[in-house]
């Protein structure tokens, strides 16, 4: 074997192991476990709102609603979103709405993992089955952390 084949084998086994050693670590990334259980978590949330982002969901070429997008954020002490864990209840009413009102296990941690969406830092809930006439609902949502704190917060969402 010449010199030359020598050093190319030598180079083509060596992109072969970074190669190998690059996709072996994308493959091997952490695991999502959700959020831990503490008693006393720093950052844990001190408050909450619906978020702006919360909408009528009315599919392209159609006028009517099919779903209601509610996203809550919630902050730390110092004003950061954080997640949370708890469990949050929301109940939206309208004008042809009665009171609908679901419950979210945060405490959870497959839940809480589902429900949170890490670019918009918030939780998403849909709720379905709305009548097509309704313009405009009422968000409440209240909250209770596993140490027993309560936050509220309310907003209307327009169509």
């Amino acid at each position: 074997m010449s010199p030359k084949s020598i050093i190319r084998l030598a180079i083509s086994a060596g992109l072969i192991t970074a190669a190998i050693l690059v996709c072996s670590g994308c493959k091997s990334g952490s695991k999502q476990v959700g959020p831990s259980l503490v008693e006393a978590w720093a950052y844990a949330p001190e408050s909450l709102a619906v978020h702006p982002l919360s909408r009528f969901g009315v599919p392209v070429g159609n006028e009517h609603a099919k779903e209601i997008f509610v996203h809550i954020e919630f902050q730390d002490g110092d004003g950061f979103p954080c997640r949370a864990v708890g469990e949050l209840v929301l109940a939206i009413s309208g004008s042809s709405i009665r009171d609908t009102v679901k419950s979210v296990d945060l405490a959870d941690a497959t839940t809480n993992r589902k429900r949170f969406d890490g670019i918009t830092r918030t939780y998403l809930v849909r709720f379905n089955e709305i009548p097509v006439d309704l313009t405009n609902v009422r968000v409440s949502a209240m909250f209770t952390r596993n140490d027993g704190k309560k936050m509220r917060a309310t907003s209307t969402i327009e169509k």
